[in-house]
């Protein structure tokens, strides 16, 4: 207990999330398969020790302020993928027609190629925005504090990484036909995800909910800066409706979860 008071808030919300991974993959999805469930087990204990080696290790603002979060992020994301044992159809159906009531699908295909190009690049590029919006807290905040900024990132992906094994669905574009518009970029984007993403759908979306947290992260610097960081934000969760990446309720929730978790740990 006396070792958890002395972690980050980041660290502390690290421990938290695996541990949960942990216990869903051992004791809770039944019906995972052993593979995937040694695998799930296997990657929470190493996200654990890391996490530990972390907090044991002397502070360094590359280590503490670059490098461990993204590390720990990237690695709760592969884990909770982990956890997907068969779609919900039922939900997909739900949220499908939620997005066939605001006529995503037709909206998409009628849009100009260039602003196509833009949401798929702008989808890609929530990668950057991360790291952008740390570099702004970093060089402009009157009183910068990294512990906070990755406690607001981490939280916010890590709820949303939480919902996946009791909300299961697949990605619109595994479910629809065709392609939802013309776009070269997307090309990149699908290949990229064929290599790097989970293959299933998250709710709620974690590329809408860490856009939203970088641009609000930023909400107490000059008013152009948040204003562009929001743009990109806008940007990035029409990229994953439009370009099919995710349901439109999932962009909803990932914008709500990454509010409330910036209202709870900044004010």
């Amino acid at each position: 207990m006396k070792f958890l008071l002395t972690l980050r808030e980041w660290e502390l919300a690290s421990v938290v999330s695996f541990a949960y991974t942990a216990l869903v993959a051992a004791f809770i999805r039944t019906a995972l398969p052993s593979a995937a469930r040694l695998r799930a087990v296997c990657g929470s204990v190493a996200g654990l020790l890391l996490t530990v080696a972390s907090a044991m290790a002397r502070f360094h603002p590359l280590l503490h302020g670059w490098l461990m979060p993204p590390v720990l992020l990237l690695l709760g994301y592969w884990t909770s993928g982990l956890l997907f044992v068969a779609p919900m159809r039922h939900v997909e159906q739900m949220f499908a027609f939620v997005d066939r009531l605001v006529h995503v699908r037709r909206v998409g295909a009628r849009a100009p190629a260039s602003v196509a190009e833009f949401l798929e690049l702008s989808y890609a590029a929530v990668f950057a925005l991360v790291p952008i919006a740390l570099a702004l807290h970093l060089n402009l905040s009157a009183v910068p504090n990294t512990d906070r900024f990755w406690t607001v990132i981490l939280v916010t992906d890590f709820i949303c990484f939480a919902a996946l094994p009791w909300i299961q669905t697949r990605p619109p574009r595994a479910l629809e036909p065709g392609e939802p518009w013309a776009s070269s970029f997307r090309t990149f984007n699908l290949r990229w995800l064929g290599m790097a993403s989970i293959q299933v759908n998250t709710f709620p979306s974690g590329h809408a909910a860490e856009a939203v947290a970088a641009a609000l992260l930023v909400s107490n610097l000059r008013t152009g800066v948040f204003i562009l960081m929001l743009f990109n934000a806008a940007a990035v969760s029409a990229g994953a409706v439009f370009g099919r990446y995710h349901y439109a309720v999932d962009a909803f929730a990932g914008w709500l979860v990454a509010i409330t978790v910036w209202l709870m740990v900044m004010h």
